[in-house]
C-alpha cells in the first residue's frame, strides 16, 4: 500500500461537536484548533459558536434556541495515524452554567467573536498547535492575497476528521480594522460548520520584503510562503446569502491579547433565557 501524505497544515483543525449536558443530540457543529502561550495549551474557536447567540443580534442562531454546556471533538492519536480519540469538556466552571469557562477580548468583550478556553495540557503531546509552526513572519499578509479556511462545511471531513481547505481571497485592506475591530473581510462562499477555523495564506513565485515602505530588493526570495492570518467567524448576511459573499477574519493579535487580558465571560439575563 503506498504512503499517504497528509499536508502538515491539515492537523490544525479540530471539528466540534456543541451539545447540551447528559445529552448526546449535537445542537451545532463548528470547528476549533489548538494555540500555546507560556507553556500553556488554548483552545480557540468562535463565541457564538460556545454561545449558540449572534454577537452582534444577541439573537438566538438557531430555531430551537438551545444554548451548548459541552464540546465534544476528536484528537489525532500521532502513534497510530489517522486514528481517533474523543474528548469532551464542560463550557462552564459549575453544574448552574452560570460560569463560563471561555475567555473573551477583555476591551471588546463578544464584539470579537472569538473565546479561548485553557486547556489541560495532558493532551499537549496528542496536538499541533498552530502558533508552534514556523511560518514566514517577514512577508505580512496583502490583499488579493490567496487564503485558505481549514474548516468542515456543513460538517464534511475527509478521512475521519481531516478538513476542507475553502479557498478564498483577501477582499479588505487587511492592515486596516473593519468597523473599527481587529478583523478583515475576505471573498469565499462558506458555510455553516466552518466558523472558528484556521486561517492561513499561501503566496506562490517572487517576493520582496519592504522598508519603511520601499521595496527590499536584497531580500528577494522565490517559492511559497506560508502565515497564519486568523481566526475565521462566518459570513455577512443580507437579506439572501448571494447578496455578498463576504466572511470575517479576526486577526490573530487577537489571541494573545485575550489570554493576556485573562477576562473571562460573564453572561447576562438576556443570554441565559434562550
Amino acid at each position: 500500500m503506498a504512503d499517504i501524505n497528509i499536508h502538515a497544515y491539515s492537523l490544525f483543525s479540530i471539528p466540534i461537536s456543541l451539545r447540551n449536558s447528559g445529552s448526546d443530540k449535537v445542537i451545532a457543529v463548528g470547528t476549533g484548533f489548538f494555540y500555546s502561550k507560556n507553556e500553556k495549551l488554548y483552545f480557540i474557536t468562535n463565541w457564538h459558536n460556545v454561545t449558540g447567540i449572534n454577537p452582534i443580534t444577541k439573537e438566538p442562531l438557531s430555531s430551537h434556541g438551545s444554548q451548548p454546556h459541552q464540546i465534544m471533538m476528536p484528537v489525532l492519536v500521532k502513534d497510530e495515524f489517522i486514528d481517533w480519540d474523543y474528548v469532551e469538556f464542560d463550557l462552564y466552571k459549575d453544574e448552574s452554567n452560570c460560569e463560563p469557562d471561555w475567555m473573551v477580548h477583555p476591551i471588546h468583550g463578544e464584539k470579537i467573536d472569538v473565546v479561548v478556553i485553557e486547556f489541560d495540557s495532558v493532551l499537549d503531546n496528542r496536538i499541533i498547535p498552530v502558533n508552534e509552526c514556523k511560518w514566514d513572519l517577514d512577508y505580512p499578509l496583502e490583499i488579493s492575497d490567496d487564503i485558505f479556511v481549514l474548516g468542515y462545511p456543513k460538517g464534511l471531513s475527509v478521512a475521519g476528521h481531516l478538513p476542507i481547505w475553502k479557498k478564498a481571497s483577501v477582499a479588505s485592506e487587511p492592515q486596516v480594522h473593519y468597523n473599527g475591530l481587529p478583523c478583515f473581510l475576505i471573498d469565499t462562499a462558506s458555510r455553516e460548520g466552518m466558523s472558528g477555523a484556521p486561517v492561513i495564506y499561501k503566496r506562490t513565485g517572487v517576493h520582496f520584503k519592504k522598508q519603511a515602505g520601499k521595496v527590499d530588493v536584497k531580500s528577494t526570495i522565490f517559492g511559497v510562503l506560508w502565515n497564519f492570518v486568523g481566526i475565521y467567524s462566518g459570513r455577512i448576511h443580507g437579506t439572501t446569502e448571494l447578496d455578498a459573499q463576504l466572511g470575517i477574519v479576526w486577526k490573530k493579535e487577537v489571541i494573545d491579547e485575550i489570554i493576556e487580558g485573562n477576562t473571562y465571560d460573564v453572561l447576562s439575563s438576556q443570554f441565559k433565557k434562550y
